[in-house]
């Protein structure tokens, strides 16, 4: 297959250019050469892998059970996890890193606990932890809404799901942010992983001891026919729940800040409708943002073809959900934000059995989020040329390190 390989383009996801400017190349790519080769240091192993950029084909491997997500059954470097310290270990082995009928029993005994009811009772935390963070907003004027508001208000969030003491407070912000620089550098983030994850088990066993309604006792009461989650897959679980949900969501409200500016009809247009926020706005800034560009990578159980490209069983495949959200077959102007586009098939979400689990909260999250800093500020300026703005060095997810802003 090596001559096959030599005649694709390839493209390293985790270049500058594809971090802060990746459009133009998917573009290209979409309409020159939708099978692709990629390079991804941290989310391809190897060499790299097939890069997918048009929408069909990207929900094809979220949809096709011979593209699979368990790296520790298909993966070579799955003969070697037991190197892996444990705490780091877990995070492989989430569902996100499942198929069925694994998948399936995680998932079924997780939507027990994480369901529509539970997370809509979450909105007036949601809504005094913004409120809160934009009066800090507000005294000070000139922020990085970044790290001042939009990575603190998922990670309260959570740590009111998680039901962390007010005195671990500080400590779990602090390392959780600290864990996120370095979930690419795995011998750097040992320590930082083995400490949150005492944390967690000590959360867990207070939570045995003493049930109160929060996630944690939800998530150790959930059963299926009399099958629960180990004491490990609680720890993975909540690892998961960290994870998955802190980052994308900070993601979501800071880039989403940023396209309001850089679009100001229709900053003005939400000031005139807010409720957009509930239903069609909310969708679109999904699928303009893409918090997820491109998510965990699938493995070919069995050869075969996708555009005429040959892929042989082994090879890792790659769908850029960021590409799949700007496809021109799919959605009318691409390029242009909408808060009022419908239909919206976006995938921001992803797709299929993987759906993200938590994709209400993060819905509620970022209307909450955005919806405070529209009713308390009137004006928003941005304090840096919009080049010089640089996204996280991670080629699976995708948001800015930093927004500095003016709020008034």
């Amino acid at each position: 297959m090596a001559h096959v390989i030599e005649k694709l383009e390839t493209t390293d996801l985790g270049s500058r250019q594809m971090l802060d400017a990746p459009h133009a190349r998917l573009a290209y790519l979409r309409k020159h050469q939708p099978v692709s080769w990629a390079v991804a240091k941290g989310l391809l192993q190897g060499k790299g892998g097939y890069l997918l950029t048009r929408y069909d084909d990207v929900m094809l491997i979220h949809s096709d059970d011979r593209f699979s997500t368990d790296m520790l059954r298909n993966s070579p470097a799955g003969k070697f996890i037991w190197l892996v310290p444990p705490s780091l270990r877990m995070l492989a082995e989430t569902m996100v890193f499942k198929d069925d009928p694994d998948h399936k029993r995680l998932r079924t005994l997780v939507h027990k606990a994480f369901t529509p009811k539970y997370v809509a009772t979450l909105a007036p935390d949601i809504t005094a932890i913004a409120e809160r963070l934009a009066d800090e907003v507000a005294a000070r004027r000139e922020v990085d809404l970044v790290h001042e508001y939009a990575v603190r208000v998922p990670l309260s969030v959570i740590a009111t799901m998680l039901g962390v003491p007010d005195s671990e407070r500080d400590r779990f912000h602090y390392l959780v942010e600290k864990l996120g620089d370095e979930q690419f550098k795995l011998h750097r983030g040992y320590p930082t992983a083995r400490k949150l994850a005492k944390l967690f088990e000590n959360l867990i066993e207070q939570r045995r001891r003493d049930p109160d309604d929060g996630l944690i006792s939800q998530l150790i009461e959930a059963n299926e026919d009399g099958d629960r989650l180990s004491h490990r897959e609680l720890v993975s679980m909540v690892f998961l729940l960290l994870l998955a949900g802190h980052d994308t969501t900070a993601n979501l409200i800071g880039s989403s800040v940023l396209a309001l500016i850089q679009n100001p009809d229709q900053l003005a247009l939400l000031r005139e409708q807010p409720e957009l926020l509930g239903g069609t706005g909310i969708e679109e800034l999904l699928r303009f943002t893409s918090p997820v560009a491109d998510g965990a990578a699938r493995f070919v159980l069995e050869d075969l073809e996708i555009r005429g490209v040959p892929i042989p069983r082994g090879s890792q495949v790659i769908g850029s959900i960021t590409s799949a959200n700007f496809d021109e077959e799919v959605f009318d102007n691409p390029e242009q934000l909408d808060l009022t586009r419908k239909p919206n098939r976006h995938l921001a979400f992803a797709f299929g059995m993987h759906y993200c689990l938590g994709h209400q909260l993060a819905r509620l999250e970022g209307r909450i989020a955005l919806t405070t800093l529209l009713e308390r500020f009137d004006h928003w300026e941005l304090l840096a040329p919009r080049e010089s703005l640089r996204y996280k060095p991670t080629a699976s997810l995708r948001g800015l390190i930093n927004l500095p802003i003016r709020m008034y």
